[in-house]
Order: structure tokens, then sequence, then C-alpha cells
């Protein structure tokens, strides 16, 4: 049911201005879900994904502030004793790309992601026109930079025991770590020709 009713507000939400659209706090989790896993039931290349997306964010916080949670936390990215899960990494990254609006986010955790660091984040000039020139290579840079910040979270939170199995699998993740990192400078580096690009043309 939940499922269809996501469907339902993606279709609603083309028919009209792509305003950020309204839903319950469990619809907006699991669109929120579904976005962190890369299956988002809209397309954040297109005004109505973005406003299903900023809908579901707005929706959430809204209903973490009202349980007393800032949401999403970002103190978490510093070393916090708050793990990190998958969706506050995919929020954050996404509002770096610029798929969802600093706005979106209630007030207390504003201020929070606008001073969190990427430390690894690539450098990508003019994020506003990478979205609408480079926006599909823009939406796989974000997936996978919020991949790579779960990894890193595991890799750094991982036990440190010296025992053969846990050895193998800290150097597992780091692997990990340095493959979507790879990952994300030649993502980076595409959105950025296209930028240069665009402007080139006009």
């Amino acid at each position: 049911m939940l499922r269809k009713s996501i469907v339902a507000a993606a279709v609603a939400v083309s028919a009209c201005a792509p305003a950020p659209v309204a839903m319950p706090a469990s619809q907006a989790s699991e669109v929120l879900e579904l976005f962190a896993a890369g299956r988002a039931p809209g397309d954040v290349c297109t005004a109505q994904g973005r406003a299903l997306l900023r809908g579901a964010v707005r929706a959430y916080g809204a209903a973490m502030a009202e349980a007393g949670e800032v949401w999403p936390n970002a103190r978490a990215l510093s070393g916090g004793p708050d793990a990190l899960t998958s969706v506050e990494a995919s929020v954050m990254i996404g509002v770096a790309a610029g798929f969802i609006e600093i706005s979106d986010l209630d007030g207390a955790a504003r201020a929070a992601v606008q001073q969190t660091t990427f430390a690894h984040w690539p450098s990508v000039s003019d994020l506003r026109r990478a979205a609408d020139v480079a926006c599909p290579e823009l939406a796989e840079l974000q997936s996978t930079a919020a991949r790579f910040v779960m990894e890193r979270e595991r890799y750094e939170n991982a036990p440190q025991r010296t025992d053969a199995r846990s050895e193998e699998r800290r150097r597992r993740q780091a692997d990990r770590m340095q493959r979507s990192l790879a990952e994300m400078q030649a993502l980076a580096d595409i959105v950025t020709a296209r930028v240069e690009e665009s402007r080139s043309a006009r």
C-alpha cells in the first residue's frame, strides 16, 4: 500500500507545478530509503523527481524535529557517538550535489549540514550548472559519494583486532573505499568536462 502511495505521489507531482510534495513521515521514510539504495521512485534529474525527494526530506525532518531529534545528524561525520545512516549520508551529499535545497532541512539541521565538509568530495565547480548539463553523471557521483561515506564509517568504526580474519575484513573495506574514491574522481572529471563544454558552446 505504501509503495502505491509513493507511485501515486510521483504521478501527481508530474501533473502540477514541481513544489516539494507533501506526504506523511512513513511514506517519506520509504522514499528516502529507496533514494539511499539508488532506487529513488522519482528521477532527480527532473523537477518532479526532485520535488518528490525534497518533500520526503521535509516531511521526515519535521517528524524528527517534533521528536526532538536533529536530522540529518551531521555530527556523526565528525566521529560522534551516533552512527551515520545511509539515508543521512545520501541526504547530506544530496544537498552538496544540489538535488536537495538547504531550506528543505529543519532549522536546527541546516547549520550543521552547511558546516559539514566532506574530506574526499571531489571539486566540481558550479554545481547548479552541472545539475543542468550533466545530471545523470552528477546523480551517479552523489550515489558513489554516499557509498564512500558509509564505507569510511564502517572502516573507522570497525573493532581493532589483530586476528587474520579481522585484518582481511579491514583490507577489503579499505579496498572498497579506494574504489569508491577512484569512481568519484572519475565521475567528477566527467561532470567538470561537461560543464566546461557547455560554457564553450555558449
